[in-house]
């Protein structure tokens, strides 16, 4: 019989994934080997083809913090990657949505007019990846969405990848998206059979550096202070939200609080010798919370 998680000890949450998601897969060369995955392996770009291209505005830090996009040189607007750990029916429009905010910054940086009398031709074509680790089943490798009113229709497709371990094609050393999924597997692992979300921490990035996974990323001493600063912030959250909805019953209290308390962690970790850069990378701060952080710890 499988054991069951320790409820006393519950599951890293999803912030604490995306922070690691976004630290290693922000970097160039780790996003080829997050692109070649998803593309089946038949990805020819390299370091150079490629331009980071996302929001930056207070509502895309908090919320699309696990996102990352790019334009490629032959002109595609790849939204590479909502990592998702459940499946949600409505990926394919909340990509679709995310694509024209990204369009409409596009045009604004290129200096284009919607106003003239000339066409627009050249715009980027959008292509959109999901990767998936959840324990849900994937029975269907794509999301769809289809808008369909007064003969206009729009139709959003939208690939899901299988990210868990042990379907992965390329298990090298070298590659980031081994070694981030080998880090959740073990973890996970470690969590059917009720250790500690500490334990199961500890054990995940040991038995990674052994194997010779992100070194130079899982074996920084800011990896362990960060992570492990937004895990223990987000165990004390939970506990003081509940006690905050059982006093007040109010959601907006809850998420004020939470904000607040992600600045007061990244300020605590600067104040510790951490980069701010790095910091400000991995904890979604909004714009204001940023230059807040910055005049705090100059």
């Amino acid at each position: 019989m499988e054991t069951q998680p320790n409820p006393a000890t519950p599951n890293l949450n999803r912030q604490h994934r995306d922070s690691m998601f976004r630290g290693l897969f922000i970097i160039p060369q780790n996003t080829l080997h997050l692109l070649d995955h998803c593309s089946g392996g038949t990805s020819i770009l390299t370091t150079e083809d490629i331009t980071p291209f996302g929001l930056e505005s207070a509502v895309a830090t908090r919320s699309r913090r696990n996102d990352i996009s790019f334009i490629t040189k032959d002109n595609r607007l790849i939204i590479l990657i909502e990592h998702q750990s459940t499946i949600c029916p409505n990926m394919a429009l909340r990509l679709f949505i995310y694509y024209v905010e990204l369009l409409q910054l596009w045009i604004t940086s290129n200096d284009i007019s919607l106003y003239t009398g000339k066409k627009i031709t050249d715009l980027p074509a959008p292509e959109f990846y999901v990767v998936f680790n959840g324990s849900q089943k994937l029975t269907d490798p794509y999301s769809t969405f289809v808008i369909e009113r007064a003969g206009i229709k729009i139709d959003i497709k939208v690939k899901i990848v299988d990210i868990h371990y042990e379907n992965l094609g390329n298990t090298a050393t070298d590659n980031a998206l081994a070694g981030y999924s080998y880090f959740y597997k073990v973890y996970d692992e470690c969590i059917k059979r009720g250790v500690t979300s500490d334990d199961a921490f500890t054990t995940a990035r040991n038995k990674c550096i052994a194997s010779g996974y992100l070194i130079g990323f899982i074996d920084k001493e800011d990896f362990i202070v960060l992570y492990k600063e937004i895990f223990n912030y987000d165990e004390q959250l939970k506990a003081e939200g509940k006690a905050e909805g059982k006093a007040e019953g109010k959601a907006e209290g809850k998420a004020e609080g939470k904000a607040e308390g992600l600045l007061e962690a990244a300020i605590s970790l600067v104040k510790k010798g951490t980069d701010i850069e790095y910091v400000i990378e991995a904890i979604p701060l909004s714009d204001a919370q940023i230059t807040q952080l910055k005049k705090m710890t100059a």
